[in-house]
């Protein structure tokens, strides 16, 4: 699906932001996955979980914050700290740097290199909620997801990687935000990362897997979910399969529970 040379990459950036951040640092998307199930997939599998090629990183923003403190918020700080420190380039709610695929070293503005040994690596900033003078202050519309305000609340969601403190969505409320992502995907790999990542939660994370309906129902509406079944077609799980090492009648199977 992706390239070992593009996760790795991720990966070894994901360590870099984390370490230079000030907590509490959210992480959101793939790498969020990757944290919950890795441990038991990696016993089963003989092999690490997926990876994935971008990082998402989640802040609390208040939606009547003021611009005194949207200049002062976490957010602004950690823009800050990844432009003026670690060299990242913003690219609207994204900020970006150029590796080359071969050196694998960042290219530096101006060099010119092929299209084809450039990996752009990102990072996206996502929001809870979108205050109106938001773009105003930090120039850019983000993205936002309203359930990402439940990390927040969470207290029992931190866990310890790469010496901070990071504030993870539990699995239960990573699989609501994994369920109402899919339907919206206009990538296919990113689809069918998405049913890779829906299946290894319910089966490789600590989900009670006969109370997952329960669960899933104080996030999101029934309908999300029905939506977000019939979004996955037949083609989709043979693609996934090979990904994560399970027939695609068991990917169903599992997946199924939660219609």
């Amino acid at each position: 699906m992706y390239k070992e040379f593009e996760t790795r990459t991720s990966y070894k950036y994901l360590s870099e932001v984390i370490k230079n951040l000030k907590e509490p640092i959210c992480i959101l998307g793939g790498w969020a996955v990757f944290l919950h199930v890795n441990k038991k997939f990696q016993e089963t599998q003989g092999r690490p979980y997926l990876g994935s090629r971008d990082i998402d990183l989640g802040f609390h923003v208040n939606e009547k914050s003021s611009d005194n403190e949207l200049r002062d918020s976490v957010l602004m700080q950690t823009i800050t700290i990844l432009k003026e420190k670690l060299k990242f380039k913003a690219l609207s709610f994204r900020l970006f740097k150029e590796v080359h695929t071969e050196t694998e070293e960042e290219i530096e503005e101006g060099q010119m290199v092929p299209a084809h040994f450039v990996f752009p690596m990102y990072i996206d900033l996502i929001v809870d909620n979108i205050p109106a003078n938001f773009s105003k202050t930090f120039n850019f519309n983000p993205i936002d997801e309203p359930l990402l305000r439940l990390a927040f609340e969470n207290s029992n969601s931190k866990i310890k990687e790469f010496g901070k403190d990071l504030l993870l969505p539990t699995p239960d409320l990573l699989l609501a935000m994994k369920i109402t992502s899919l339907p919206n995907r206009d990538k296919e790999h990113k689809k069918i990362k998405d049913i890779c990542d829906i299946f290894a939660l319910l089966w490789y994370s600590d989900i009670d897997i006969a109370n997952i309906n329960n669960r899933i129902r104080k996030f999101i509406s029934e309908e999300s979910i029905k939506t977000c079944l019939t979004e996955i077609k037949k083609e989709d799980v043979q693609k996934a399969s090979p990904q994560i090492s399970h027939s695609t009648e068991e990917i169903w199977r599992v997946i199924s529970v939660l219609g």
